[in-house]
């Protein structure tokens, strides 16, 4: 699963941390744009797996793919997937919310599960390589969690993407409590509860306005995602 978690990463990067709002507005609305989006990700694919290119894949039939050619086909399949999901919005009357984000999002995952190389040498590999895995948590914890509670949030509440100042405060809150699960022992737990109580006491006292849902949702993600990077990290929570 090296591959698999190597080629996570580099979409989560892609997708994501460097999917600037510029990016965002012109892949929606020209085909440069698109075309940007889509060799980001395959640029930042082809220097995550580099070492692994030359060799073969998987199968199509009697054909052997070697990793070139299977990035070749994921940015290919990347175009595809979201030009419908752009096509399925302005021409068909989709609406751009939670479903949709998720069911682009799993079918970008499948895609790199289905081309990437699967094979189990022993315990632990399913997670892959350690700092890669965490690389991905911490992506995931930060701009990707941003936008799922946006998305929520629209759905819920109509409410427009996060302000600079409550976007990256709540990337920070998000980031610390996250980073307390790395602490030896069981010290992280009073840490992480002391950081939680005091991003409640934020919202009470109405510091940055934020809903109970934003506030529930960024601390329910940034716990989880702690946990399961801690058990990357020490094999044990």
């Amino acid at each position: 699963m090296i591959i698999f978690w190597r080629l996570l990463l580099a979409h989560l990067l892609a997708d994501f941390t460097l999917q600037f709002d510029i990016v965002n507005r012109l892949k929606r609305t020209t085909l440069h744009g698109m075309l940007l989006h889509c060799g980001t990700h395959l640029v930042v694919s082809v220097i995550a797996v580099w070492s692994w290119l030359p060799q073969p894949w998987f199968k199509l039939g009697a054909v052997s793919i070697n990793g070139w050619w299977a990035l070749a086909l994921m940015t290919v399949v990347h175009f595809i997937v979201d030009k419908l999901r752009i096509y399925s919005m302005n021409e068909m009357g989709f609406k751009d919310g939670t479903v949709s984000f998720l069911v682009d999002q799993v079918l970008h995952f499948y895609v790199l599960f289905m081309i990437a190389p699967v094979a189990v040498a022993g315990p632990g590999e399913l997670l892959g390589e350690k700092w890669i895995g965490i690389a991905c948590m911490l992506v995931l914890v930060t701009h990707f969690t941003t936008v799922l509670v946006y998305f929520l949030e629209k759905d819920l509440f109509g409410k427009n993407f996060p302000a600079f100042d409550e976007k990256y405060f709540l990337i920070f809150e998000r980031v610390v409590l996250w980073a307390f699960f790395f602490a030896g022992g069981y010290w992280w737990i009073p840490f992480a509860a002391a950081w939680v109580a005091q991003i409640y006491f934020v919202k009470r006292k109405r510091i940055i306005d934020l809903s109970g849902l934003n506030v529930a949702l960024n601390v329910a993600i940034a716990v989880g995602l702690g946990l399961w990077t801690r058990y990357m990290y020490y094999g044990y929570i």
